[in-house]
């Protein structure tokens, strides 16, 4: 055999054993690594689970969110946060529109919101601590349409305004269920509700047929103001059974700022006068014009808060509930 020949040959040989001794050693991990995979030790990187998703269709598209978010941004109070916690869902951030009150939101109790970042205004979130709090889902209004572009690139992001929506807080309630697959909650939670309307009318009793009631707000110095029949507090009065007014019943503007002048147009047999601020109702209250109403002379004119009555979900309208067992029913 030649020189060339040997070396050709001893070199095929030299490779053919490599091959088999890598052959023998991948066998030999194998043994070592499966029964370790079994038990559930293995060391091995493990594939996320690919999550469940599906479309939501709202006024600015469709949006692919999960069907079991995590962790949602809510960037409303009375509209979104306090749905979403009716639904027993825990948003991880959200926004506030009086931090230079006592309460930080509507309808929702400081304690009630324990441990829920404040990402800022509602009017302006702050966008990095958005994206530092990594959502999956981010719940917005309609008025804040123009950050969808900057809120999208962060998480899937969903407008909770549909046609229909605006005013009622049980269909606001049903579509964030929807969007949460949280309807079955839904359902019980309006269910609650109706059973605590239903209680209320039994301890009412007749007055029910009777009573006029009446609502404004202390707006500012001498000013007050009063909302349209569409607003929650009087969805939850025709739900009673409870009558306004009939200049409120009859109002379909928003919002009517008046004179504390003409406080007598808006007289009832209950007054409510919701507020804000300890100094402008203290002064509302010293107003001699309150002497000449009814409903003081029945002692009946009762001061409420508005974090309670201006609300759009089931946390607030519980709150406006107990207000109402409170002092609509006679000892």
């Amino acid at each position: 055999m030649e020189r060339g020949e040997s070396i050709a040959v001893y070199r095929y040989l030299k490779s053919f054993l490599l091959v088999i001794v890598t052959i023998a050693l991948l066998i030999a991990c194998h043994s070592q690594i499966a029964p370790n995979a079994i038990l559930g030790n293995s060391t091995l990187p493990k594939s996320p689970l690919p999550v469940a998703t599906k479309v939501v269709k709202h006024p600015l598209g469709e949006t692919r969110i999960p069907v079991k978010p995590q962790r949602i941004i809510v960037l409303n109070d009375i509209a979104l946060l306090d749905p979403v916690l009716s639904l027993g869902v825990k948003p991880i951030g959200t926004v506030s529109y009086f931090p230079q009150y006592d309460f930080l939101f509507r309808g929702v109790s400081n304690a009630e919101a324990v441990g829920i970042e404040i990402i800022g205004n509602g009017n302006q979130p702050n966008l990095e601590k958005v994206l530092k709090l990594k959502p999956d889902l981010i719940l917005m209004r309609e008025y804040q349409k123009s950050m969808y572009s900057q809120l999208s690139a962060i998480a899937p992001t969903v407008m909770v305004d549909l046609p229909g929506l605006n005013y009622s807080f049980k269909k606001n309630l049903r579509f964030i269920a929807q969007v949460l697959d949280e309807s079955e909650k839904a359902e019980q939670v309006i269910a609650q509700y109706y059973e605590r309307v239903k209680k209320l009318q039994n301890l009412i009793g007749e007055r029910l047929k009777e009573l006029e009631v009446s609502v404004i707000y202390i707006f500012g110095e001498n000013l007050i103001s009063t909302y349209s029949d569409k607003e929650t507090y009087n969805q939850v009065f025709q739900d009673i059974g409870i009558r306004l007014i009939p200049v409120l019943a009859n109002q379909k503007q928003e919002t009517v700022v008046s004179s504390i002048e003409v406080l007598n147009k808006y007289d009832a047999d209950i007054l409510f006068v919701m507020n804000d601020t300890a100094k402008l109702t203290q002064a509302f209250f010293q107003n001699p014009l309150l002497s000449q109403l009814k409903s003081a002379q029945k002692n009946q004119i009762y001061e409420v808060q508005v974090n309670r009555w201006w609300t759009y979900g089931f946390f607030g309208v519980n709150k406006l509930l107990d207000d109402l067992f409170k002092y609509l029913v006679q000892p």
